[in-house]
Formats: structure tokens, C-alpha cells, sequence
């Protein structure tokens, strides 16, 4: 029998053979496990194929109705920024040589993008003035959950766990899920009125069975936190102090968590490059102490020298369930985030250091013209006037920040994060990022609209 379609291999006689196999008579018997009241009953209301010619002119019917969003303006950050990426990043990134996100685990195929992974290793334990990192995480929600389950295994008769309120809600939430079923308590430490961690309170939850304190600098709320204090009472409880930074352009000009002494520091390398792309993919940072190396979650890439000599590169660390017995495993990660760690790698080699510490200027010069203009308005308010934050701040809209932000949408601008979304009882906060792309005219078009619609 002839196939019926040339994509689609089987023929009907090849689904009889297969189906006779399998002791059926039809597909549907197939599907006896699964209870009739979650099937889906008769058939999806899909319309019949189209040439692709007909396609074409579909999709430039329905792209009428579709709002033109290019020449609009997003004041909305919360651990996901528009940055400046040079174009030859984007197309550096799609060569041959290193168009993959999976695992090199054939070094002497591989010697290309396990160079790029430990130049990447290179770059981000130097932002962080951190001597280890690893090969990347899927996000920074999810490398500071791990940077938690690290701490359990540091301190194995420890179970709780403190987090900061000023942590992302969100990376909060991750963090929970990570260690629901693990019998680990977790704890947050509320946040003063000047948007900083509580140090009096974080010394007030400090226990005995306490295995880490997780904090986020620059935190949700843009506010600049004191790492300093906040290690030296996290150690002196004997636990495990964990730096988390979502917005990597301020290490351009804040001392990094190596500096005040980190055990653990983990990030969002969305910054460096990498589009907002609808929330992801995006590439998890994570650093650490090189005496804890061997608690480290996912993967290591190291230099040596091959038989004959030769600089080479290979996976040095990979623990995870699948490579070693699952009891010795650290981790269950199942490849990391290759690809966007190229990107952020030859982002970081393009814009180099001087550029890299200038981008993170005119971001925070930008951000005090804004955070002024903004008073100057007279209808909004600073949240956290009196503390030092980057690229982000929240504004207090008395007339409402939701209703504020709908009327803004509806004349080209995204204002910022209505933060009732994340605190059902905030009204009036918005979380407002500006970062080097943001021109004064746009800064000068946002306080405008506050003027005008508040």
C-alpha cells in the first residue's frame, strides 16, 4: 500500500500490524487506563488544512487586529529588564559551532562550546568575586532554590530555612515548592519601612536548626540591601549566608556578595543580553565557595591538557542522579542552560568591562532622574525615598496604581508593576525599572502621564 502522506511513514496496513501487536483492535482501546471523565469527547473544532499560500494570507489578516507594539513604552522590570544586546551577539549565537543547548558530554567532539562554557564559569565567578561557578541553572529562581538544598546538605540536622521579604515573590514561591515535601520549614523576614531586610528581626529567627538565610540584592523592590550586617549575623548563627542578584548590571557598580563574604551567591543572567522573550528561557548563576565545591549543584567545566599537551576542556564535575549512585547525587538537574550561557558569554566578551561598569552608570544616573522627576510630578510619591536603589523603585499612586497603569497601557506605555498583583492589600504601589534604553524624553513622557491621568 502506498503511503497516504509523505510526512507520516505509516500506512494503514503498518498501524493494523502495530495495533495487533499491541493485543487491540483500534487506537481507542489504547486509552482504557485513562478515565472516560477527563477525555475529551468528539473531535477538536480544528479547521481543515490549508496550502501555504492560504496560510500566508491568514496570518496577514489576523495580524491587523494585532496591536503594533514596537514604537511602545515598558517601565516594567521586577527580575526581567530590556537591555541593550549588539546584534552581532544574536547572530555570533546561531553559528554552527555552538547552535545547541545540550550537554557536551563528548569532550573530544565538544571542545568549542565546553571553551564557551568555561568562559562563561570565567565571567560570571568574577562578577561575583566568587572563585567557583558552575555551567548554569535554568533561571535564578530555581539556582537559589538549589542554593538552598545546598545549605541542607551542609548542615544534614538542620530542616529550616529563612528568606528574605525582599526576595522576588515569585523566586519565594519556587523556593516553597523545591521544599514542600522535604519536611523543610520556610521562613520569611519581613521587610522594614525603609524596603531593607529586618536585621533585628533576622536575628530574632535565627535558630539552632536554621541551615540558611537567602537574600536579594538590589532586592524586589530595588532597594540596596546591607549584605555586610546581614552575613555577619547569619554567621555568627552558624548558617549558611546566600546572596541572590536578579539584576546583574548593578555588580557595574555595587561590591559583589564575594566581597561580603558569601557562602553561596546565585543570579538571573537575563540581564546580560538575553531578550525577555514572554518570561524565558533565561540562564540561572551560580557561585560558591571553592571548599563546598563538592556540594555544588550541576555542572563544572575545567581546563587541562589533553596526551599530546594540548589546552583542552572537559566536564570536571557533573553529580548528577543519573551520572553517579543516586545516594551521592547533589543534584537532579537534567542538562543546564547552554545556549543562553553562550549568549550571555559573548554578550559580556562585546561589551567588556569598561562598557559592562558604564551600562550599570547609566542606569543608575537615568533611574535618579526618574525617581526626581517623579516627585516633581506632585501626584506620586518615592515608597523608599531614603534609601539607595538601582535601575528600580517603587511609587506611591494615591489615586491607585491599577487604574493608573490600565489607562496608561491604553496610551502606549506599560508604567511599571502594579505590586497588588503579587500584595492583594497595595493599592497604590508600582514598581517602576529604567534601564539605559530609556531616554529622558521617555523618562519626561512616563512622569507626564502621572501629571495627567493621577
Amino acid at each position: 500500500m502506498t503511503h497516504q502522506h509523505r510526512f507520516i511513514p505509516n500506512t494503514e496496513d503498518d498501524k493494523k500490524e502495530l495495533l495487533a501487536a499491541c493485543g487491540v483492535s483500534n487506537f481507542e482501546e489504547l486509552l482504557v487506563g485513562i478515565p472516560a471523565a477527563v477525555r475529551f469527547p468528539g473531535k477538536l473544532n480544528i479547521d481543515k488544512g490549508l496550502s501555504e499560500h492560504e496560510i500566508r494570507r491568514r496570518v496577514r489578516e489576523l495580524s491587523k487586529e494585532s496591536r503594533y507594539t514596537g514604537h511602545h513604552l515598558s517601565f516594567i522590570g521586577a527580575g526581567i529588564y530590556d537591555h541593550f544586546c549588539p546584534s552581532a551577539v544574536n547572530q555570533l549565537t546561531l553559528r554552527g559551532e555552538f547552535l545547541t543547548s545540550y550537554t557536551p558530554y563528548q569532550p573530544e567532539m565538544s571542545q568549542g562550546t565546553l571553551q564557551a562554557l568555561f568562559e562563561f564559569q570565567t565571567m560570571v565567578a568574577e562578577l561575583f568575586d566568587m572563585p567557583i561557578s558552575n555551567a548554569s541553572h535554568y533561571d535564578g529562581s530555581t539556582s537559589l532554590a538549589e542554593a538552598a538544598l545546598m545549605s541542607l546538605r551542609m548542615h544534614k540536622d538542620k530542616n529550616r530555612v529563612l528568606v528574605s521579604g525582599g526576595v522576588h515573590p515569585e523566586y519565594i514561591e519556587v523556593l516553597k515548592t523545591y521544599l514542600h515535601n522535604l519536611g523543610v520549614e520556610v521562613t520569611v523576614v519581613p521587610v522594614t519601612e525603609d524596603g531593607k531586610t529586618s536585621a533585628i528581626a533576622l536575628k530574632s529567627l535565627l535558630s539552632e536548626n536554621v541551615s540558611a538565610v537567602l537574600i536579594q540584592s538590589p532586592n524586589f523592590f530595588g532597594c540596596i540591601e546591607d549584605q555586610e550586617t546581614l552575613c555577619s549575623i547569619t554567621k555568627a548563627a552558624d548558617a549558611t549566608f546566600v546572596s541572590s542578584v536578579t539584576e546583574m548590571l548593578s555588580l557595574g557598580v555595587l561590591n559583589a556578595p564575594g566581597y561580603y563574604g558569601a557562602d553561596i551567591a546565585t543570579g538571573e543572567g537575563q540581564s546580560l543580553g538575553l531578550p525577555p522573550s514572554f518570561g524565558g528561557p533565561f540562564v540561572g548563576l551560580f557561585t560558591t565557595r571553592s571548599e563546598f565545591v563538592r556540594q555544588m549543584p550541576g555542572r563544572l567545566c575545567g581546563e587541562t591538557l589533553d596526551a599530546k599537551g594540548r589546552r583542552s576542556y572537559t566536564l570536571t564535575l557533573s553529580t548528577r542522579e543519573q551520572h553517579i549512585r543516586r545516594e551521592k547525587a547533589t543534584s537532579n538537574i537534567c542538562t543546564n542552560q547552554n545556549l543562553m550561557a553562550l549568549w550571555a558569554t559573548i554578550w559580556l566578551s562585546m561589551i567588556g568591562k569598561v562598557g559592562f561598569q558604564e551600562l550599570a552608570e547609566q542606569n543608575l544616573a537615568k533611574t535618579e532622574y526618574a525617581k526626581d522627576q517623579v516627585l516633581r510630578s506632585g501626584k506620586a510619591k518615592l515608597r523608599f525615598a531614603k534609601t539607595q536603589t538601582f535601575n528600580e523603585f517603587v511609587i506611591d499612586i494615591p489615586s491607585g496604581a491599577e487604574a493608573f497603569s490600565k489607562a496608561a497601557i491604553a496610551r502606549g506605555m506599560a508604567p511599571g508593576l502594579v505590586l497588588q498583583r503579587f500584595v492583594p492589600s497595595d493599592k497604590t504601589g508600582l514598581l517602576v525599572a529604567v534601564t539605559e534604553k530609556k531616554s529622558k524624553d521617555d523618562i519626561d513622557l512616563l512622569c507626564s502621564l502621572i501629571k495627567e491621568l493621577c
